[in-house]
């Protein structure tokens, strides 16, 4: 009988492993095959028990093997239950709709902004945060939108060749997402996979913008929009009452202890991470959002902000002043754009380029891009 609480135990164990996600030493290979074998090792324990049991109950089901069975009933229970990818489901294609009127939407939540494939597609990221993937098409591709509650990084990936993501696990305070196909993992802020059938890969990042609602809603080529309810944009919280407020409130940071100190790690930051531009630096987002244009001459890019929200364009040989937080002037040229890039007039013709920019925390931003230059505005 002690064997067989021992048996049980071990279950628990298996049932409720996502949580070794929060020890930051915890090998992501346990984590990967904790995912791919939990639910049929559980269910194995448990026929194998249940099965033991009943051949060897020749004078009656034994009572003293209830409780065992008991807490091995709830760890199949808890291998379903607890873990990231049921926490936070993925969306797979959603709903869209080009009528504005029928979304409860204030002007200042922020959007994100996906062109891609000649397709506009925007989603509020206070629905996006509670499913951290919406997986949708654009043509002929796959995109999947990945936001990080824990660290706020937030990035689109063009994932056309291997399918669709989901929450896969955790680590290092950045959730690792997989590919239905193969469940290979991969880094959400690195981009780049852990472990799986498909390791070595990377994940192909796509440019997007966030935006106050209230400039999307007037745009001129109007984005089509997921469909949420009022329920959709509840406040987020974890399945464990209370601890998300207080991870907010203080300086916790689960799965990393191991970090920067420069900065309280809440602080937001505003990470140039294009490939196209040759050197990694990053702004302190209040100082964006003070100074309201950036122009980094060296690197040719500008940075513009329109409420709590900070985008940025290629600018070589132009000089760009935002004007009612709708338009973008050239103030050499007097050519003007819309807050997306796209041209309104003047005599530059072509749409500003869009580059890649990352709203991290602190101490995600520092973990991810250890050699990053950091830039201060006087």
């Amino acid at each position: 009988m002690i064997l067989f609480y021992i048996i049980a135990f071990f279950s628990l164990v298996i049932g409720m492993g996502a949580i070794f996600t929060l020890v930051e030493k915890f090998p992501v290979k346990l984590l990967y095959y904790h995912y791919h074998f939990r639910k049929p090792l559980v269910w194995s324990i448990f026929s194998a028990s249940v099965g033991y049991q009943i051949i060897n109950s020749s004078n009656g089901f034994p009572i003293n093997s209830i409780p065992p069975l008991l807490i091995i009933g709830i760890a199949v229970i808890l291998t379903y239950k607890v873990h990231q990818s049921n926490w936070f489901k993925a969306v797979t294609f959603p709903k869209m709709t080009t009528n504005y009127d029928t979304l409860p939407l204030s002007d200042d939540q922020e959007i994100a902004l996906i062109e891609y494939e000649g397709i506009i597609k925007a989603y509020p990221l206070n629905y996006v945060i509670h499913h951290h993937i919406i997986n949708d098409k654009f043509k002929d591709k796959i995109v999947a939108l990945t936001y990080c509650a824990m660290c706020r990084s937030i990035i689109p990936f063009d994932v056309t060749e291997i399918g669709p993501l989901f929450v896969a696990s955790f680590k290092n305070a950045n959730m690792i997402v997989a590919d239905k196909k193969t469940g290979t993992f991969f880094q959400q802020a690195s981009f780049n996979s852990v472990i799986g059938k498909l390791h070595p890969h990377s994940l192909k990042m796509i440019t997007f913008q966030i935006l106050p609602w209230k400039i999307v809603k007037a745009l001129k080529n109007k984005p089509q929009v997921a469909i949420i309810t009022k329920n959709d944009l509840r406040p987020f919280k974890l399945p464990m009452p209370g601890v998300w407020k207080k991870v907010m409130s203080s300086e916790l940071t689960p799965g990393l202890s191991n970090k920067d100190k420069t900065f309280p790690s809440k602080t937001h930051i505003v990470g140039i991470i294009d490939t196209s531009i040759n050197e990694t630096v990053f702004y302190l987002k209040s100082e964006v959002l003070q100074q309201k244009i950036v122009k980094n001459e060296k690197l040719n890019f500008t940075l513009i902000s329109i409420g709590s929200t900070v985008n940025g364009f290629k600018t070589k040989n132009i000089n760009l002043i935002l004007k009612n937080n709708q338009v973008i002037e050239d103030t050499i040229t007097k050519s003007n754009w819309d807050i997306t890039g796209k041209h309104l007039n003047g005599t530059i013709k072509n749409n500003l380029e869009k580059i890649s920019i990352s709203n991290d925390y602190w101490f995600s931003w520092k973990k991810f891009h250890p050699k990053s230059k950091l830039l201060r505005l006087k």
